[in-house]
């Protein structure tokens, strides 16, 4: 009977792994932005290409997508104004928690002191 180890240390370093490419991922998404906001074209193309070598798989039609087409094909303002749309659409889609604050009032197990149960009649 063989058992084999190392299975959840493989799982570990996968996790590590695919952590890792996220937080690449997310610091080239923050150069890109740093990028078309100072109108710097050639960082932004920079940094476009670098989120495209690492693994930055984007839908087509995607606005990462728009964003890359209109950097390759040189057009900044494009480029900066679908980072516009796609910041808009983020900003549409975050689900923030409410927190709900509720003040309660002193219970007490007393019936005679429920509301409405004393009555003045020394009016």
């Amino acid at each position: 009977m063989g058992m084999r180890i190392g299975g959840a240390a493989q799982a570990g370093a996968t996790q590590g792994t695919g952590a890792a490419q996220w937080q690449q991922r997310q610091q080239g998404v923050k150069d890109l932005m740093a990028a078309l906001q100072s109108g710097d074209l050639a960082s932004a193309q920079k940094a476009w290409s670098g989120l495209s070598a690492n693994g930055g798989s984007t839908r087509a039609n995607g606005p990462l997508a728009a964003i890359g087409k209109a950097l390759q094909s040189g057009d900044l303002a494009g480029a900066q104004q679908a980072a516009q749309d796609w910041k808009a659409q983020r900003a549409g889609h975050h689900h923030h928690m409410a927190t709900a604050t509720a003040t309660t009032a002193p219970i007490s197990t007393d019936p005679g002191s429920a509301p409405g149960s004393i009555i003045n009649v020394k009016a």
